[in-house]
């Protein structure tokens, strides 16, 4: 990757510094002091950076936060930035969030990425007016809401064995429509935790905006609350289509960079194999087809080789399928599932999901799911509980 150039990269990295001394954590010092950290490459520095850099600019820093922007070029604070709309109440006080560390100790005992998104997120809520302890207050309390009504209504869960001395975090890969809440609803004793979930109950109101800010509020939620219940006896379903391997290293360490080691979780990575298997030439034609640019339902299938006209159809279903629903919700004709949150995805994003499903796992603790079309539900619920079975069996990491 091209190596970026900061305005302020020592403001910065001494900021992480003042973290890593104050709390004597040698492994964050280490990645902070090499120049050539992949740190310094990922979307959670250059946040960070780009708001510090705002802060040291002249001029107004509420103003200055406007233009900050993250990895992707996107305004870090904005609600909707077309129309101007942007969440910034407060200047961020450095010295506050490194005094704050001391809350969320927790982090220090995971990899350095984890300390410094969580460095990220006090500042974003300083900045946003967001108080993160209250945030992970109402996660907990939706989890808690989740664990009852599963005691209650799902056959498969059993008070007596819920916490176990050997929790096991379950992280499903696949893109939308591949069995993923079909293989869940056969985990007995597994709490969901979604990030689609936890957004949609922290910033509803928002719409949710899907902004750098609110995704860094709602995935540090997730990831506290997943640290949390771990610790405390939960196995815990990682509920997302976690299908890019750098976007889920800071988990699973799947990468073994110093960045992202130190995860001390036992993990289970499950794959669901993707609708068509594409071969190389196959998939450069299914990454070349823009749908940015071409709504989904206007691309000329005709023109495809087989295997992508039929991902094709498959992303157009989805989508549609997706926007019926999510508009009946709109239009209070049906009730948004507060367990299983649905929201519009865009058919871009989806084919994206789909392109990064081919990349399979590879290690011990990976179980790969075969795609089968069943259409008998009672038979397909059986398929999927004897993979189910298989994740407490196998070998983990």
């Amino acid at each position: 990757m091209e190596k970026r150039e900061f305005k302020t990269h020592g403001e910065t990295r001494n900021l992480l510094k003042k973290v890593a001394a104050r709390y004597g954590i040698k492994k964050l010092s280490d990645v902070v002091e090499n120049d050539n950290s992949l740190l310094y490459e990922k979307d959670v520095y250059i946040c960070l950076h780009n708001i510090v850099d705002a802060s040291f600019s002249t001029g107004d820093v509420l103003e200055n936060l406007r233009a900050a922007k993250n990895l992707y070029n996107s305004p870090i604070f904005a609600v909707n930035s077309q129309k101007g709309i942007f969440l910034i109440k407060n200047k961020p006080d450095f010295e506050e969030a490194i005094s704050r560390m001391k809350n969320f100790s927790n982090c220090f005992h995971l990899n350095p990425y984890s300390i410094v998104n969580t460095f990220l997120a006090i500042i974003e809520a300083q900045i946003t007016g967001f108080d993160l302890a209250k945030l992970y207050e109402e996660g907990e309390k939706h989890i808690e809401h989740f664990i009852k009504y599963s005691l209650k209504n799902n056959s498969n869960w059993d008070e007596k064995t819920l916490i176990s001395k050997h929790p096991m975090l379950i992280i499903p890969i696949g893109a939308a429509g591949g069995g993923k809440s079909t293989f869940y609803r056969e985990l007995s004793n597994v709490i969901n935790i979604s990030c689609d979930n936890v957004r949609y109950l922290l910033f509803k109101k928002f719409g949710p905006c899907f902004a750098p800010w609110e995704s860094c509020l709602a995935w540090w939620t997730v990831n506290q609350l997943t640290d949390n219940y771990l610790k405390n006896g939960y196995s815990v379903f990682y509920n997302g289509v976690n299908t890019d391997m750098e976007y889920r290293s800071p988990i699973t360490m799947e990468n073994s960079d110093p960045l992202y080691l130190g995860i001390p979780y036992k993990i289970k990575l499950v794959y669901f194999e993707p609708p068509v298997k594409l071969s190389p030439s196959e998939l450069k034609e299914l990454k070349s087809i823009n749908l940015w640019t071409t709504p989904v339902d206007k691309v000329d299938i005709a023109l495809l080789s087989p295997n992508v006209a039929k991902i094709l159809e498959l992303i157009k279903n989805n989508f549609q399928r997706t926007l019926t629903r999510t508009k009946e919700i709109m239009n209070g004709k049906k009730q948004q599932d507060k367990f299983d949150v649905l929201y519009s995805v865009p058919a871009a994003i989806v084919k994206l999901f789909v392109e990064q499903s081919f990349d399979v796992p590879k290690g011990e603790n990976a179980v790969i799911i075969p795609r089968k079309e069943i259409p008998n539900e009672d038979e397909r619920s059986a398929f999927y509980r004897e993979y189910a079975k298989k994740i407490f069996n196998q070998k983990t990491a």
